[in-house]
């Protein structure tokens, strides 16, 4: 997935550590995003090579792995929740982070069919915050006293966006110019219509052979003439017509 600042890119075998090293406790990126849980380089790839969190790595235009973002699913079918982290605190502020959020978030709408995008942020992270407003996400909930820092517990807030606000977003403004980057097709819809004239084609020549033409050779009994379904008999042979199966 390619930005105008940043790419994503799967995981090597020598990227893990890094990841390990961005997310450690009391790292700059895990201390605004209130995440202290403790992973080691080999957790973390084999949560990744499990399919529980999906991890993909932050580079710049020079190549430069600066950073992180994931996702895993989460709620009901099509929903999932994303996270991300630029490691050093000197290449905050750049965009970097933003555009590489886009670029999963649009990734998860456009080639996974998302339903909805979840983002947890910490309440004291002015930064990610400030970024947040500037986009479609919708704050959906508080989560009291979520995150410890600094001897305090401090509040979290979740941010919510579905399908149709995002591919509203991709309308290019200066409200939501933060999510307006947008992945282009993999294949162009020209190359799709074309694909789909070539079959049309196909089944209209006579003789050609496909899978659909014993059924649509046959002669079938018209659906009006069929005989009802409570007319024909039990639908196993040990049960009475009419029976309810189950019944005490």
């Amino acid at each position: 997935m390619q930005g105008r600042l940043v790419t994503l890119e799967w995981p090597g075998d020598d990227d893990w550590a890094a990841i390990a090293s961005w997310l450690r406790p009391g790292s700059p990126a895990a201390v605004l995003s209130g995440d202290w849980e403790l992973l080691g380089a080999a957790e973390i790839e084999q949560a990744n090579r499990s399919g529980r969190v999906h991890n993909l790595v932050i580079r710049t235009k020079d190549g430069e792995r600066i950073g992180a973002v994931s996702y895993q699913r989460s709620g009901r079918i099509g929903g999932y929740t994303v996270g991300g982290a630029i490691g050093s605190p000197d290449l905050w502020r750049r965009g970097y982070g933003a555009e590489a959020v886009v670029l999963l978030v649009d990734y998860l709408f456009h080639q996974l069919d998302a339903h909805r995008v979840q983002v947890t942020t910490a309440g004291y992270n002015k930064g990610i915050i400030r970024l947040m407003t500037k986009t479609p996400f919708v704050v959906e909930g508080i989560l009291r006293d979520h995150c410890y820092l600094d001897g305090q517990y401090h509040d979290a807030i979740v941010w919510g966006l579905l399908r149709d606000e995002h591919y509203a977003s991709l309308k290019p403004s200066d409200d939501n110019r933060v999510l307006a980057v947008g992945l282009d097709d993999f294949i162009p819809e020209a190359d799709k219509s074309q694909a789909r004239a070539v079959l049309a084609e196909h089944l209209a020549t006579a003789g050609r052979r496909t899978a659909l033409t014993a059924y649509l050779d046959h002669d079938a009994t018209p659906l009006h003439n069929a005989e009802p379904l409570h007319e024909a008999g039990p639908l196993h042979e040990d049960e009475p017509a009419g029976a309810e199966r189950g019944a005490a």
